[in-house]
């Protein structure tokens, strides 16, 4: 009886453990445990959007990759005003993909605009400030 418990939780802890790499793992034969730091780069992280149509939504794209060991997570994402639109990939970014969040900036004043974007994220620098700037013209 007790070599049959033994056996079922082995066969268990087994089960788990290939369901988590699978569920995980990158498909490429990557690892999740690494002793890499968490890292991510942005291909840049402000944006000038030069002269912008007032009341006609224009796009920022921001675009990082995950050099780190472990799968990245962006948690949340707020703007620094109701006038963006923040969208992004709620899976993880396996170490050495890369992903994107899009921000659609629809202006509804004139004149000068610096707008951020805050991220945060499940790696140790956890906030990261995406800048928007440009001229709302008519």
């Amino acid at each position: 009886m007790k070599t049959t418990r033994t056996t079922v939780l082995i066969g268990l802890l087994l089960l788990f453990h290939y369901t988590a790499k699978a569920q995980w793992g990158d498909p490429d034969g990557g690892t999740l445990n690494s002793n890499k730091a968490d890292e991510i780069v942005w291909e840049t992280m402000q944006m000038n959007m030069g002269e912008v149509k007032h009341q006609q939504p224009k796009t920022a794209i921001f675009k990082f990759t995950n050099k780190g060991g472990k799968p990245v997570i962006i948690t949340a994402a707020k703007g620094s005003c109701g006038c963006t639109k923040i969208d992004y990939s709620k899976k993880p970014v396996l170490p050495g993909k890369s992903s994107d969040v899009k921000v659609v900036f629809d202006a509804e004043d004139l004149g000068v605009f610096n707008k951020t974007v805050t991220l945060t994220m499940n790696i140790e620098k956890s906030t990261q400030i995406l800048k928007l700037k440009g001229v709302v013209v008519k």
